[in-house]
């Protein structure tokens, strides 16, 4: 969880303070002045491997010997460690690390970085591949917002689901939301209008109950301010009943890049929930007890194409395209459990 992920980190800068060790004597506190890059063999391994990380510090343009660096993998529900190693740079400023995948209970991991006692930041790790190698995966540590960089395309299925050089593309329909928190019902209304009869963000909502749950209806006010977690939104298994009472086929999946290229090379386009601003997310929970992730500053957009380089987007935010390289969408798909549903006659 993000939140336990964020105590973590400021009870290590804290104890370091109160201690009075000098650790941080060797780079300045903040993590905005430092320059630092982890790159993972793959952050789709399998379960049972061990990935080889690197992690270079840089400070004031030269690199950084001595430094400690200590990378974390926790299960991302419970926050439960799965491993962690610790090693220093050495003279070019890296330190050679790994995290084995073996003790991982789900799918989801998060991996963080700290040097010299500072969290600088982390990313999501997918313990869902079929190998322990894979491209390589770049998280910049850079500043104050971690940018993270992908190499990894999914693999070629028997199907014609691979990134092609030419892409794919449907004709986008641009529009924008009428409302503060109406994304994923402006998201319905450009999703039917590539494909048919356009039922606008209005007639979603009709047909639409509300929920505390965002996977059972919608939550909280409509009208309310973007970035919180009360005044929030709906999630794919919640639209698909309203979708199929205008007529539409509606189909919910998590964790599927080849799923999204293949509905995109079918003609068919695909509302995506995205984490604008990264792992921001925490668990609540129902009366009954059922758990659902919600997450500050979450958007939907819907993908109409996509090339070797990346994916493009109709925002119903801004009214306007959008194009992410593979790696900036899968760090903020990533965030909502790669969550999609595909829009079908």
């Amino acid at each position: 969880m993000a939140s336990m992920r964020r105590f973590r980190a400021a009870l290590a800068v804290v104890m370091s303070a109160i201690l009075g060790l000098g650790i941080l004597g060797s780079i300045p506190a903040s993590a905005a002045g430092v320059d630092a890059w982890m790159t993972v063999d793959t952050n789709h391994p399998a379960a049972g491997c061990v990935v080889d990380t690197s992690v270079e510090v840089r400070s004031g343009g030269g690199p950084l010997a001595g430094a400690e660096v200590t990378i974390v993998l926790s299960d991302d529900a419970s926050s439960y460690i799965i491993d962690s190693m610790s090693g220093t740079t050495n003279s070019s400023g890296i330190a050679w690390l790994a995290f084995d995948t073996s003790a991982a209970w789900s799918a989801k991991a998060w991996l963080e970085v700290q040097v010299n006692g500072s969290y600088l930041g982390g990313r999501t790790i997918w313990i869902d591949g079929s190998s322990c190698s894979g491209a390589t995966s770049v998280l910049d540590l850079s500043g104050d917002v971690p940018i993270v960089t992908d190499s990894w395309v999914p693999e070629a299925s028997s199907s014609n689901s691979s990134i092609a050089a030419d892409g794919s593309f449907i004709t986008p329909v641009i529009y924008g939301q009428q409302r503060p928190l109406s994304c994923e019902y402006a998201a319905v209304q450009i999703a039917t209008g590539m494909i048919g009869y356009t039922v606008s963000e209005y007639e979603m909502e009709a047909v639409t109950p509300l929920s505390d749950n965002p996977h059972w209806g919608y939550r909280g006010n409509i009208n309310g301010s973007w970035g919180n977690t009360d005044d929030y939104g709906i999630y794919a298994n919640a639209l698909t009943p309203g979708l199929n009472y205008y007529g539409y086929a509606a189909t919910s999946f998590y964790g599927g890049t080849n799923t999204l290229t293949n509905a995109i090379d079918n003609g068919l386009p695909v509302i995506v929930w995205l984490g604008m601003r990264g792992d921001l997310s925490h668990n609540e929970y129902t009366a009954d007890g059922t758990r659902y992730q919600v997450t500050a500053y979450m958007h939907v957009m819907v993908v109409y194409g996509y090339d070797s380089d990346g994916v493009y987007l109709s925002d119903p935010g801004t009214g306007s395209k959008k194009y992410y390289s593979w790696g900036d969408f899968l760090w903020m798909w990533d965030v909502m459990d790669e969550m999609g549903l595909i829009v079908g006659a």
